[in-house]
This record gives structure tokens, C-alpha cells and sequence, in this order.
């Protein structure tokens, strides 16, 4: 398990850098803002698509562990040719990196039931590295393009996911057993069939992924709030960290008990909250204070990841997790990337604390929704007289 940690720790911090490095080399390139924002959709867009077919490509894999290293060194070929692209080759290089998006994230994931003999332990171990390389990712690549360059920057996640996929074949993953396979079309519908109509996994990835969608929403309004405070925009990212070293804070203390309860519960539960503590951030005065309900909301947010991955690993049968893994993580992202868009066209109109408490009530009506659709659905019985 150390050296799966390993692994997909590097794998996960160099992604984590991605959107930060290349936004910032393609404004240093380019100057414009417009190629900066096509970048980062050429990124995020090709996942919400890829992680389906990778997923179900992963579980019929005889090697998963090649599978997923060779998805590292597409990344970190990707990232080399970004180092040296001219301002316009950016696009189609950001493109080919973000189509290997889910099996970072998925991808990984799904080996975890594989390689633990503590399951639950695993899987907490597992989302702190989310939650560890999202505080660190932007943080290096942020002070990478400000002491060196965006170039130096997109580099240096070259070289972690070079690190990461070699780490990565040092894994031993016992390769899937011989069978019977159906065609990759088959299984990709088979799997998004299994994530339709499986009530408590279907009720935690509508909550999760409604959830985060709206916290696309955050991601283009917190700037602009933190600005009307007084300071300059650049300090969301203060905010950011604050909440991730909450949730990291929560998580290691809650842990160890997750597992007493179902995990698509702990989900609702914790998206609810989390959006209840949103509506707090608007009241914040001044900045300063703004960290206050930031670290309590990333407190109540921490199960949400560890909960998540347990309710996949938990009602997915084997043969099907990475397919599941990879189209969870699809989803979010796609949903973040609506959010995104959706929280900037708002902003022509709304003010940023408006947006902040629409960005509260979405997670409140996606733990509703959550709640909602893990219900099974009854079919009418027939009688007979």
C-alpha cells in the first residue's frame, strides 16, 4: 500500500498543478485571458467523456498497472511538449492531457480494494491524498511560475507524472482473472447501467456530483468576494487552503468511525452541512474572519471524498470499479466546469455573496436529490383475483 500511496500521490499532485501551471504560461505566452480560459476547458471537457471508455478499457485490462502508467507518461509527454508548444499548440497538448484526467483520479482508486487488507483504512488514506495534493498542487505551482517561470512550472508536473508512472510499475496488482468478456461497448453500458439503477451508489454520486458542480460556481465567485473584503483576489487561494486543511483535519479524526455507518448516508449528511456553512461565508465582515467559516466548512466537507469512494467500492462488483471510478470522477468534473460557466455568467448580474448562497443551496438540493434517488425503485405488483 506504501508504494500504491506513492504512486498515486505524485500522480495526483501533478494534476493538481495542471490548471494553475498552464493557465498561467498561456497568459505569459499568449497575454491573453481567452486562450487561458480555452485551455482549461481543452483540459477539463475530454475527461467527462474519456473516463467511461478508460474505465471499462481498465477493468478488462490484463495489466491495470501498465494501463495506468501509461496513462502518467501520456500526461507527462503532454506536459514536455506544453514546455516548448508555441501559445496556439497549447490547446490540442492541454486536450491530450486532460482525456488521462479520470484514470488519475478513478483510475487509482479502483485498484485500492486490490492491494489493502484494512479496506476502510485504505480508502481514508486514499481521499487524504486528494485532499493533500489539492492544498499542495496549486500552492508549488504558484510559487514555481513566480520564482522560476510557467514553464519551469509545467516541467516540474512533467517530471512528477514521469516519477508517478514509474512508481506506478513497481505496483503488485494481481491481474484480473481469465473470462469471458463482452465487447467494450457492452461493458461501457453495462457499467453506466450498474451506476443508474444501484439506489444507494446512484443517491451518493447524484449528491456528490450536484454538489461539486456548485462549487464550480465558488471557484468564479470567491475571488471576486475576497476582493470586496478589501484584499486582492489572489488570496482565494488562502481560502482554498484553509478549507482543504479543514477537511484533512476532519477526516483524520472521523475516520476510523466512517465505516460504522453507510457511506451514501455520510454523504448527504456532510454535503447538507457543508452547504449550511456556506451561507455563513457572506456574513464574514473581513477577511480574516472569512477563514473562520472556511475551516468549518471544510470540516463538515471532509467525509464527503472518503464516503464517496466507500459507497463505489462497497455496491460495485469487482469487475466493474474502475469503469464506475473513472465515470464518478467524469461526472464531478463536468459538473465543476458547468458550475465554472454558469457562476461566470451570473456574475454579469449577480453579486458575488449571491452567487456564494445559490452556490449554499446547491449542495442543500443535491443531498435532498442525493436522499431522493438512493430510494429503491418499487415496481407496481400485480394482483390476481
Amino acid at each position: 500500500m506504501v508504494r500504491y500511496l506513492w504512486a498515486a500521490g505524485l500522480a495526483r499532485l501533478a494534476d493538481e498543478m495542471v490548471a494553475v501551471a498552464v493557465v498561467l504560461l498561456a497568459l505569459a505566452r499568449s497575454g491573453s485571458p481567452v486562450l487561458s480560459g480555452v485551455v482549461i476547458a481543452a483540459y477539463t471537457v475530454p475527461s467527462i467523456l474519456s473516463g467511461p471508455l478508460l474505465g471499462a478499457w481498465l477493468d478488462r485490462a490484463r495489466r491495470p498497472v501498465a494501463a495506468l502508467a501509461a496513462n502518467q507518461f501520456v500526461l507527462a509527454v503532454m506536459a514536455v511538449a506544453m514546455v516548448f508548444a508555441p501559445a496556439p499548440w497549447l490547446v490540442p497538448a492541454a486536450f491530450v492531457a486532460g482525456i488521462t484526467l479520470p484514470m488519475t483520479s478513478g483510475g487509482f482508486t479502483s485498484l485500492v480494494p486490490r492491494l489493502a487488507t484494512d479496506l476502510p483504512r485504505a480508502i481514508s488514506q486514499d481521499a487524504l491524498l486528494f485532499n493533500a495534493a489539492a492544498i499542495a498542487g496549486p500552492g508549488l505551482a504558484g510559487v514555481l511560475s513566480t520564482v522560476a517561470s510557467p514553464a519551469v512550472a509545467v516541467a516540474v508536473v512533467a517530471a512528477l507524472s514521469l516519477a508517478g508512472g514509474l512508481c506506478t510499475t513497481a505496483l503488485r496488482v494481481p491481474p484480473h482473472p481469465p473470462g469471458e468478456h463482452p465487447s467494450l461497448r457492452a461493458a461501457i453500458a453495462k457499467g453506466l447501467r450498474h451506476l443508474a439503477t444501484t439506489a444507494p451508489l446512484r443517491g451518493a454520486t447524484v449528491a456528490s456530483v450536484v454538489g461539486y458542480g456548485s462549487v464550480g460556481m465558488l471557484a468564479t465567485a470567491l475571488p471576486l468576494h475576497v476582493g470586496a473584503l478589501g484584499v486582492d483576489g489572489d488570496q482565494a487561494g488562502v481560502v482554498w487552503a484553509v478549507f482543504e486543511v479543514g477537511a484533512v483535519g476532519c477526516l483524520l479524526v472521523v475516520r476510523r468511525w466512517l465505516h460504522l455507518w453507510r457511506p451514501e448516508r455520510v454523504v448527504f449528511t456532510a454535503v447538507a452541512l457543508y452547504g449550511v456553512t456556506l451561507a455563513l461565508w457572506p456574513l464574514a465582515p473581513h477577511f480574516p474572519v472569512l477563514l473562520v467559516p472556511a475551516l468549518v466548512s471544510g470540516l463538515a466537507q471532509g467525509p464527503v471524498l472518503t464516503a464517496t469512494i466507500t459507497a463505489r467500492q462497497r455496491y460495485t462488483p469487482g469487475a466493474l470499479l474502475g469503469q464506475v471510478s473513472t465515470t464518478g470522477a467524469s461526472l464531478k468534473i463536468g459538473a465543476y466546469a458547468v458550475g465554472a460557466v454558469g457562476g461566470g455568467a451570473l456574475l454579469a448580474t449577480w453579486s458575488p455573496t449571491s452567487v456564494i448562497l445559490l452556490v449554499a443551496a446547491g449542495q442543500l438540493v443535491g443531498a435532498s436529490l442525493g436522499a431522493v434517488t438512493a430510494r429503491p425503485r418499487r415496481t407496481a405488483r400485480s394482483s390476481h383475483s
